[in-house]
């Protein structure tokens, strides 16, 4: 079965009410429960050695965290660390680049480096150069996969990114790019201290586009304060008509408890059960009517992407990258 024959993605309210409990968190595979305190720096070297002892190299994949922000986004939910202060952005790179060289030691030498993902944070926090610094030290330390193998991909903000910011990170070699949209609506945008243009983030896609980046992804949110079903759907509308590749709508976790920001949205603010329900069921409708194929996962995709391809001959995998 090929994607484009895959049935739309069944949605039963009655359903998820019956079971509207708290789940595992699924985001990332190995999911963080099987993270525990007692893995030791020991416990690590010895799995990357026996890696290193099977008969066909293993490719490698690498996720670099830049933590940084310049204003704090009340909804979000990362490890990030909010300065205006570039030069502790550089001086992270520069303890970066040296962690890179000292695991590079670590891996054989024919095993290539396929994956690539900077993540934040804000990753392009830092400027092109500082980006590039990065991508170079990762060169000299591991064998690069050929060209057309590779998988490297950056989170931008685009409140932060010019169309030359995307010319420079497709020369340095990123063929994968994902933005942050959440939700156009005004309102939205100023409950969760997240303002941009559509326009101005609608046209970065257009140029990446423009770039052949492999892989263009927005991300939207459903479930943050002050959301409507009119302003999300203006919101979708928008986004179909740019026709990304891929497109992942995620459920806004309220958890001030635990992230402090989070404290700045009031509860009142919040849609109830009921109408985050409605905001997910309309999300999927749009995307299917456009089009887009239902990964799963949060995740839609055109049909010619990558996705939907593995997806239409079983051969979809997921790992920490995603």
């Amino acid at each position: 079965m090929d994607a484009s024959t895959t049935p739309a993605a069944l949605f039963d309210a009655e359903l998820v009410k019956r079971y509207d409990l708290a789940g595992p968190r699924y985001t990332s595979y190995p999911t963080a429960p099987h993270f525990q305190p007692g893995y030791s720096a020991n416990d690590y070297r010895y799995q990357v050695a026996v890696s290193n002892g099977d008969p066909l190299p293993k490719p490698l994949s690498v996720y670099l965290h830049l933590p940084f922000c310049t204003n704090p986004c009340f909804y979000c939910g990362c490890t990030r660390v909010i300065t205006r202060n570039r030069s502790k952005g550089s001086a992270y790179v520069d303890l970066l680049r040296r962690e890179i060289d000292l695991q590079a030691t670590l891996f054989d030498t024919d095993r290539p480096l396929q994956q690539l993902h900077l993540g934040g944070g804000s990753p392009n926090f830092h400027s092109p150069e500082e980006l590039g610094s990065l991508v170079q030290t990762l060169s000299d330390a591991f064998r690069f996969a050929p060209p057309g193998e590779r998988e490297f991909g950056i989170e931008i903000d685009p409140r932060m990114t010019t169309p030359g910011d995307l010319t420079a990170l497709r020369q340095l070699g990123f063929n994968r790019v994902s933005m942050g949209i959440q939700d156009f609506d005004p309102q939205v945008q100023q409950a969760i201290n997240r303002v941009q243009s559509a326009e101005a983030t609608l046209e970065l896609v257009r140029k990446a586009q423009s770039l052949d980046y492999r892989s263009i992804n927005v991300d939207l949110i459903y479930g943050l304060p002050r959301q409507r079903l009119e302003g999300f759907s203006e919101t979708l509308d928008a986004v179909i008509k740019a026709k990304p590749g891929r497109i992942a709508a995620y459920s806004y976790a309220h958890l001030p408890a635990r992230f402090k920001a989070q404290r700045q949205i009031r509860d009142e603010d919040l849609p109830n059960p009921e109408l985050k329900l409605a905001l997910l069921q309309l999300c999927v409708e749009k995307l299917q009517a456009a089009g887009y194929i239902y990964i799963g996962m949060d995740h839609f995709a055109l049909p010619d992407d990558e996705l939907s391809l593995a997806l239409g001959n079983s051969t979809l995998q997921r790992n920490f990258q995603g």
